[in-house]
């Protein structure tokens, strides 16, 4: 992408999230749920807790002047009563210049707080990684991009499909098929290496769910109502089994691109090497890969356990009801992971060697002065 180019199309995307940011920031009349607009605040202090482990927990209370910004109350002011922490665990503080969801009672002259309005934030951080992602990769940012909303149509397509008709196995199945095929053909192109990477990706994926079906079935069951976040689900073990292979899917995928067209380039560029050298090749690409890729899983799953753990600890659970109940989740999809991670290697190593040991043994590659490679039949 010429400089000149590219300058214009960060211009346009820049414009284009600012509208998108000015247009969420005003969205009130797309809800139904009725929204308002904090216009003045007064906190006051109300009293002090003792918590579990002796800390002290403050309330305060807070009177919010608050404008009505849809539905036929539209324009009206109303004053509402609010508590908050200065933990802030379980509730909100308010600012002027806040946005939140409200219930009205049936005057439209009083109601309660639901929860803040958070989209426009979102909305931010979003502008904010199209604009690096655009910036630092160009044209390929672009089509990463363009993956990424593809995968998103697709799993809020699959939510639906399974609030319908609630297999949710299946579901997940047929989800991490598109969602491998797509990521990998965009990140990858149609070229052998990508349908390499494809196929070693669900040859893992199948490998590490019968490890996981194996273990499930010669082990003590898991405590599933202990997951965080449960409301009456029927299919508890379908949806841990459905969140540890979607987990481990992404790791699997990258390791799988990596040595395949880790191991194409090697091909290309030395089209008489053994395949003794081409295994020593994939040996020492896993080595660097396995490390790095497994150390990235666990503090994935490290981060998005801390806060609930912090919480729990805050409210006096003991370490071992947090080993037994809580981190035997984290625990298991990282394994998982890092097994699918482990096995990704070698069967991705294996098949880019069937693939392109042979085509290898054909070819002479000459580099020229420029930096092209011309391919030239013997």
């Amino acid at each position: 992408m010429k400089m000149n180019t590219k300058r214009i199309v960060l211009i346009i995307i820049a414009i284009i999230a600012a509208a998108g940011i000015v247009f969420v920031y005003n969205d009130a009349f797309l809800y139904d749920t009725t929204i308002a607009k904090v216009t003045d605040v007064t906190n006051e202090f109300s009293h002090e807790e003792e918590g579990p482990n002796g800390e002290g927990e403050s309330y305060y209370d807070q009177m919010l002047e608050v404008r009505i910004l849809n539905g036929r109350h539209k324009g009206d002011r109303i004053n509402l009563r609010n508590t908050y922490t200065s933990s802030g665990v379980n509730d909100e503080r308010y600012y002027k210049g806040s946005r939140m969801f409200v219930t009205l009672n049936a005057a439209g002259d009083g109601g309660s707080i639901l929860g803040k309005k958070r989209d426009v934030y979102v909305a931010l951080f979003f502008a904010a990684f199209v604009l690096m992602l655009v910036t630092v990769s160009g044209k390929h940012g672009g089509i990463v991009l363009v993956s990424f909303i593809i995968n998103l149509i697709l799993l809020m397509s699959a939510l639906k499909v399974y609030d319908t008709y609630g297999n949710l196995l299946k579901v997940t199945m047929t989800v991490m098929l598109f969602f491998g095929v797509l990521t990998l053909i965009f990140a990858g192109g149609f070229h052998k290496k990508t349908w390499v990477a494809v196929l070693s990706t669900f040859v893992t994926v199948f490998l590490c769910f019968g490890i996981y079906m194996v273990t499930m079935k010669t082990s003590e069951r898991i405590p599933y109502e202990m997951m965080d976040y449960i409301v009456n689900p029927k299919d508890l073990s379908d949806l841990f089994l459905a969140g540890t292979l979607m987990g481990s899917l992404g790791a699997v995928m990258d390791v799988c691109i990596s040595i395949s067209a880790g191991i194409s380039e090697v091909v290309v560029k030395t089209p008489n090497i053994s395949l003794k050298a081409i295994l020593s090749s994939i040996r020492e690409m896993g080595y660097d890969i396995m490390g790095t890729m497994i150390n990235v899983l666990f503090f994935t799953y490290l981060s998005g356990t801390i806060p609930i753990l912090v919480l729990k600890i805050k409210n006096g659970y003991t370490l071992y009801h947090l080993i037994r109940f809580q981190l035997v989740f984290e625990t298991i999809c990282f394994l998982i992971g890092a097994i699918g991670i482990v096995l990704a290697i070698p069967v991705s190593g294996l098949l880019s060697a069937v693939f392109f040991g042979k085509t290898g043994k054909d070819r002479r590659v000459d580099i020229s002065n420029t930096g092209r490679d011309e391919e030239v039949t013997k």
